[in-house]
């Protein structure tokens, strides 16, 4: 059964189609084949050549997978959330009080 189409906004395509290339970009800098790539990410060659084109219904950990095996996976989950941030400052408490 095929899986789901995904109806991805088109900032989330703008944004895969920005990995995808980035990760074509570096697969040829380091002179790798697609194929040997995509045996590492224990995917498929049409697969890679999908993530390298930004396909929003690849699953994301086969993404991951690929940026493991071109060794750039580490900072993937360090999401920079300025508002969370500020948010958070806000609600921290003016002064600590002993808990009873």
């Amino acid at each position: 059964m095929p899986s789901p189409v995904l109806n991805a906004s088109p900032a989330v395509k703008r944004e895969l189609r920005t990995l995808g290339a980035r990760l074509k970009a570096a697969r040829i800098l380091r002179k790798l084949p697609m194929e040997l790539i995509a045996e590492r990410a224990g995917s498929t060659r049409s697969t890679l050549y999908r993530i390298e084109k930004g396909d929003p219904n690849v699953r994301v950990g086969s993404y991951l997978l690929v940026m493991q095996a071109l060794g750039i996976l580490k900072g993937f989950g360090e999401v920079k959330d300025a508002l969370g941030d500020r948010l958070i400052q806000e609600s921290l408490p003016q002064r600590a009080r002993p808990s009873e």
